[in-house]
């Protein structure tokens, strides 16, 4: 089967990584790093792309949080209960949003059981680590009850301060309570089911760099989530299942100040609604799809953050259809969203000009091409047109924003951006191994970021920072290789490089990840892994405006793995030693960095037992 050849991480390589977070599971995969102010409030990026541009789905759903507004804002979907993490790209991704050049990071957990089971199954897991205290304990269990399937999970994560090779990273500390539980009807027909979950968490944000607070800013979140999802296989010649899914998200978030005053808040309800209908492969075409989605979002701030209260709404309309042409195979998807944002008032600001309602309405579409050159060679290739809205904060922020340590000034004038954006991949599979190379360029009208000023805002000694849209330009390549040496011996290795300029100056985008990449050896004997990994990274000196200089770096990691059988329990037990010589080192993404390195050795152990 030609398949796009998309990222995955499940099983052994997933419980061999898992952090305490998304990100930090992902972020030395090749096009994959991570956005950091300390462990907790860290956000992925994906081939240079962060924020907005990139959806970190869970279960195929939004997560209703705001961690693509701010590097000070945490994603609230815990790694701990995750069955996957995959990597969407092309045609599949448009299906979730505008603007996904980059693609999309989905975690999936399987909050709504799809299955009809006949018995109860499950994972008790405990996870550990030496560098901050750490510990994390969780619990997912599916279950038939009479014709019923229902899920449930549960887990509780704590973490004191980092260590570091040179100290201690101050107010860097992290308790999450994060649980849900589901239930589903399984028939013949289809399925409905239903789910609720709840995930709260305390964490701090280190200070003592540039406008920050010297004890940092300690954060507050909680976010409800319930939904409904339900799938109809029709008695139809030409439909061959419909899908609606509908869910309603309450988060809610306080940023206290060291003196114990609220500093800032934020509050959002988002609802959700999607209707697929997919259609039976017909001659040439398969996979045809037609759908809406429609995403309601009330958004409000509060203390020091002057931006109004306001809605969005957003509307779209999407398309998609592949089709296999002997050795071709073609993917194509087309939408079109409309979104109006209006605030709660309409008035002229002496800062940053005339607040008021906004519409935008734009088309994004993607074409996915692959061919089977030989039986072990694919060569494909994606190009996409994406189209993003610029986002509340965007336009109207008006103030400090403490934790995330910035005077941050919107434009109620920007427009919206346009992405067009061409990858070309090539895979060559033998019986003994597996490359895949990529090469990208996506280039941008009107790219949206906040540029620094260079000013500091006198009153509160925060670094000023203006949202302007500007032409751009994000280029890059990324390579892996898997090869099974011998039934003893296998190796991993893989590299990405990412290079981000502005169009007309040739100016270095800002928070651009430096080349990068890990190679893996692994020995497998009698039912044990070993395994000893690098992680380097070269210097980053291209730097945009008032952006630090980080040094390249070589770090070391073992890792040990054993599946085994305890009576009626299949366990597994990981142990791992990260920088295993405690080496100071600095990730360019990482806000702290200019106040501490990252985690120095790190001692980690993760037992699964499944039942």
């Amino acid at each position: 089967a030609m398949e796009d050849p998309d990222f995955n991480l499940e099983g052994r390589r997933l419980r061999q990584q898992l952090g305490r977070t998304i990100a930090e599971t992902l972020a030395d995969e090749p096009g994959l790093d991570k956005r950091s102010m300390g462990p907790a409030p860290a956000r992925p990026i994906l081939r240079g792309m962060g924020g907005d541009r990139l959806l970190v789905l869970e279960d195929r759903q939004r997560t209703g949080d705001l961690s693509a507004t701010s590097a000070d804002h945490a994603v609230v979907v815990e790694p701990m209960t995750a069955e996957r993490i995959e990597v969407l790209r092309g045609p599949d991704a448009l299906l979730y949003g505008p603007n996904t050049l980059g693609g999309v990071i989905n975690v999936a957990r399987g909050y709504i059981p799809t299955t009809h089971l006949d018995h109860i199954h499950g994972t008790a897991t405990y996870q550990g680590e030496s560098v901050n205290n750490g510990h994390a304990g969780g619990i997912a269990i599916t279950s038939p009850i009479g014709p019923f399937s229902a899920r449930l999970d549960a887990s509780a994560r704590s973490a004191e301060d980092i260590d570091t090779p040179t100290g201690r990273l101050n107010n860097s500390s992290l308790q999450t309570l994060n649980g849900s539980v589901g239930l589903a009807l399984v028939k013949s027909w289809g399925f409905i089911g239903v789910a609720a979950s709840e995930y709260e968490s305390d964490y701090g944000i280190p200070g003592g760099f540039v406008g920050a607070h010297p004890n940092g800013v300690d954060i507050s979140l909680e976010r409800s989530h319930t939904e409904l999802k339900a799938e109809f296989f029709p008695a139809h010649d030409w439909i061959r299942h419909i899908e609606v899914h509908g869910s309603r998200s309450r988060y809610y978030h306080q940023e206290i100040e060291s003196s114990g005053i609220l500093g800032v808040e934020f509050g959002l309800l988002t609802y959700n609604g999607t209707l697929n209908v997919f259609f039976n492969q017909e001659g040439l075409f398969r996979n045809g799809m037609i759908g809406v989605w429609a995403e309601h979002r009330d958004w409000a701030a509060g203390g020091l953050v002057f931006a109004p209260p306001t809605i969005e709404r957003t509307l779209a309309g999407i398309v998609h259809q592949e089709m296999v042409l002997g050795k071709w195979a073609l993917k194509g998807a087309f939408r079109w969203d409309s979104r109006q944002v209006t605030p709660e008032f309409e008035k002229e600001s002496n800062r940053i000009g005339w607040i008021r309602a906004r519409r935008f309405g734009n088309w994004s579409a993607a074409v996915g091409t692959f061919y089977q050159i030989t039986s072990r060679l694919v060569m494909g290739s994606h190009i996409m047109r994406s189209f993003r809205a610029p986002g509340i904060e965007e336009l109207y922020s008006e103030g400090p924003h403490l934790a995330a340590y910035s005077f941050e000034i919107g434009n109620p004038r920007l427009q919206e951006e346009r992405g067009v954006g061409i990858d070309i991949i090539t895979s060559y599979q033998s019986e003994a191994w597996q490359l895949d190379w990529a090469v990208f360029r996506n280039s941008f009208d009107d790219y949206i970021f906040p540029r620094n000023t260079g000013q500091l805002n006198f009153r509160t000694l925060l670094p000023t920072y203006q949202f302007i849209g500007l032409d751009a330009v994000i280029q890059g390549t990324e390579v892996n290789l898997d090869w099974r040496i011998s039934s003893l011996l296998s190796l991993k290795a893989g590299m990405s490089y990412v290079y981000g300029e502005l169009t007309d100056s040739g100016e270095p985008l800002p928070w651009m990840p430096p080349l990068h990449g890990k190679f893996e050896v692994r020995f497998s004997l009698s039912g044990y892994q070993f395994g000893l990994r690098t992680r380097t990274a070269a210097e980053q000196n291209r730097l945009g405006e008032f952006e630090e200089y980080t040094a390249g770096y070589s770090i070391i990691d073992l890792f040990a793995q054993r599946v085994f059988q305890s009576g009626p329990f299949l366990s597994s037990l990981d142990l791992g030693i990260e920088n295993l010589f405690d080496q100071e080192y600095r990730r360019h993404l990482s806000r702290v960095k200019s106040v501490m390195p990252e985690p120095g050795r790190n001692i980690k152990l993760l037992f699964r037992m499944y039942f």
